[in-house]
């Protein structure tokens, strides 16, 4: 790439989970039903193990040193169920992902509709806080959505278990600019969770918090009008 292009060109990053799927919450919720767990209980458990994950990890979000690589989700699902005691789940927590991805469902009007932004000086990225585990059911459902473009859905993919890194930490930005070659006001994130675009944004990116499909396609293409 050179200095000309990296200059010049602009990324529009795409978070996965709860932008180019279907919500957050409404996955959490099946799961919850499959296990027959309270809300509050199994995000107290999280956060315990999160707590004691910290300082061996380095890790003090509740999903961390999962979504970091640093822990295994078979060991993550153990400990996850050890702290629910006395509750027992109804479903395998060691398998978290396969009851994470049931029934999710892309978002394809949105998914084409970067596809039609992308031109010459402008490239589609993706980063996002992912699972090494849970990335055969990632690929299952880009595949299957668009299985003419699959695998080159993206110019660039920023996965947080590979690199070590999760947002909300500035290193990820910095990590994703330096892998694209392009300079933070050059860069645009569409993420469904308000603290990943603040810490976006305190690096110089451009933002959108992702509320519903029609607004995240109003303000990127009012954004790249004006670029």
């Amino acid at each position: 790439m050179t200095a000309a292009r990296a200059t010049a060109d602009i990324v529009v990053w795409s978070d996965f989970g709860g932008v180019l799927t279907s919500p957050l919450d409404e996955a959490l919720d099946r799961v919850l039903t499959a296990a027959d767990l309270p809300a509050d209980a199994f995000r107290e458990a999280v956060r315990r193990v999160a707590d004691d994950l910290a300082p061996g990890t380095g890790c003090t979000g509740d999903l961390e040193a999962l979504e970091r690589g640093r822990i295994s989700q078979a060991e993550w699902g153990r400990r996850v169920t050890a702290a629910l005691a006395p509750r027992i789940p109804r479903i395998d927590l060691t398998r978290f992902g396969d009851h994470w991805y049931d029934g999710r469902l892309i978002d394809t009007r949105l998914l084409a509709h970067l596809r039609t932004v992308e031109r010459p000086g402008v490239r589609i990225g993706l980063l996002t806080n992912s699972v090494l585990e849970w990335e055969p059911h990632r690929q299952a459902l880009l595949h299957a959505a668009a299985p003419h473009l699959y695998p080159g859905l993206f110019d660039t993919v920023i996965a947080s278990h590979v690199c070590g890194l999760s947002k909300p930490d500035p290193r990820i930005y910095a990590h994703a600019e330096a892998t694209a070659g392009v300079r933070p006001d050059r860069c645009v994130l569409i993420d469904d969770v308000p603290a990943n675009c603040a810490a976006a944004l305190a690096r110089g990116w451009h933002t959108i918090v992702h509320t519903c499909t029609d607004t995240t396609i109003a303000a990127l293409d009012g954004w790249l009008r004006c670029r």
